[in-house]
């Protein structure tokens, strides 16, 4: 495996916890379910593109995952377009940000997991909120298990943790 390129704790302290505050959608559930998303889906830091696919960014958003989130949720919602969108850098798509850019890339995941109707599990439940990342992320036909979001997270995660993840 590839050395990583980042480290969860800059990670979470330099990219996640801030955007959250910028959006106004902080909570440490928040936090810790795109933690164990990039822990998982960026194998640790290593990759920002996905190995032979389309996926783009620590989070691997597909970019027709981003298109939909424009054409089908944000479209019907200005507001929360304009808070995306705050994350833009001046001269860039919204595909080219998605590589290029962890703030937006991070915007734009949480903005992915706001359209699930279903609350955010307890922060307290690593298992839950695999679960969650599972279902909603990875889905059904993704390859992916909630143990794997887990072991994930537990290898490459912050260390140490947050005392508001329990």
């Amino acid at each position: 495996m590839p050395t990583p390129q980042t480290d969860a704790n800059h990670f979470l302290s330099g990219v996640i916890m801030p955007v959250l505050a910028g959006l106004g959608m902080d909570s440490p559930s928040a936090a810790k379910l795109l933690m164990m998303t990039a822990c998982h889906e960026s194998m640790g830091f290593c990759y920002r593109t996905q190995v032979n696919g389309p996926a783009l960014s620590y989070f691997q958003v597909e970019p027709n995952t981003l298109d939909d989130l424009y054409k089908n949720y944000l479209a019907y919602r200005p507001g929360r377009q304009a808070q995306l969108d705050a994350y833009l850098p001046v001269g860039m798509s919204h595909l080219e940000a998605l590589e290029a850019d962890d703030a937006y890339a991070c915007a734009a995941a949480r903005m992915i997991y706001a359209r699930v109707a279903e609350a955010l599990p307890n922060v307290r439940d690593d298992m839950a909120l695999a679960e969650y990342a599972k279902r909603y992320w990875n889905t059904a036909f993704g390859k992916a298990t909630p143990e794997k979001y887990l072991a994930d997270f537990h290898t490459y995660g912050p260390s140490p943790a947050p005392s508001s993840w329990g």
